[in-house]
């Protein structure tokens, strides 16, 4: 749905903030294809690739075609698995048209729906800092 590809676009922005001058980041999403629009989907996640090209982020995708995604989780090449209960869907509903809303823009002016976060270290680093 377009409020998931918000959140997820919301993400590789939140990526582009923290992400150093000379460092690339490779994001690849795994979801599943939306049965009624999946034309338009295929071309909001390829606008969203677009996007992030020109910011550093190389974003690529795959629908997963088995029917048995349903897990929702973050995994790094940094050691960690974070899974998220509800995926990126964490907000009540906020008016989107509303240009003048602060909840348009800003996350932290967002209601939460209620949802969990479990951080797993998949493999420990070898070094002891």
């Amino acid at each position: 749905m377009f409020h998931q590809l918000r959140n997820l676009m919301e993400l590789m922005e939140m990526i582009s903030k923290v992400q150093g001058a000379d460092e690339e980041i490779a994001v690849h999403a795994v979801t599943v294809e939306d049965e009624f629009n999946g034309d338009k989907q295929t071309e909001n996640m390829q606008k969203i690739a677009d996007a992030c090209q020109g910011v550093g982020i190389q974003f690529t995708w795959a629908y997963d075609t088995t029917g048995t995604k349903h897990d929702r989780d973050i995994t790094t090449d940094t050691g960690w698995k974070i899974v998220l209960s509800r995926g990126l869907d964490i907000f009540q509903r906020f008016e989107l048209n509303d240009a003048f809303n602060f909840a348009n823009r800003l996350q932290e002016h967002r209601q939460c729906k209620e949802f969990n976060v479990t951080y797993v270290r998949m493999n420990p680093r070898d070094d002891k800092s």
